[in-house]
């Protein structure tokens, strides 16, 4: 496995592996002891970067998302894998249906900064964590400053 170093901090970058798994129909369409399976797999086989969002998979069951979550945070727990374990995590903001939904077309939470601190508050009681290894927008916004943006982004980090 090849790694890569991810941030410019050096007090928190981190040593991921390039190979990152996707982690979209976990807890839905691919049920949890196959997606136990994969994970254990990935990880023996010296990954170290798992992708998720906020807001996988809405459109699979009509909830708002949050399964992929909630089903890494289960697989965590279950292989004591802590919040300052090998293992990143990367998760989205944006594109979560604010109601139950099967499509893209209803209103969505944005990257408003409010939209951004409640979806990190969100995501970390999800992944059973005290902070979230990596955020990040999963789509645009043109309806939100961008500078708003960068300043819900930034306060996430000044809050460590």
């Amino acid at each position: 496995m090849k790694y890569r170093t991810i941030g410019s901090d050096p007090a928190t970058q981190r040593s991921v592996s390039v190979l990152s798994l996707g982690a979209m129909l976990m807890g839905s369409r691919t049920d949890e002891e196959t997606s136990f399976a994969i994970l254990d797999r990935y990880v023996s086989a010296g990954g170290t970067f798992i992708d998720t969002s906020g807001n996988y998979a809405f459109w699979v069951n009509g909830t708002q998302g949050g399964e992929s979550e909630e089903l890494l945070g289960r697989w965590r727990r279950s292989r004591g894998i802590s919040d300052s374990d090998e293992v990143v995590i990367a998760t989205k903001v944006g594109a979560r249906p604010l109601a139950p939904s099967f499509s893209f077309d209803g209103p969505m939470d944005g990257l408003s900064a409010k939209a951004i601190r409640e979806s990190a508050s969100r995501s970390m009681a999800r992944l059973g964590v005290s902070r979230l290894d990596l955020m990040y927008a999963h789509i645009e916004d043109p309806a939100v400053p961008l500078e708003e943006t960068v300043v819900g982004f930034a306060e996430l980090v000044a809050f460590g």
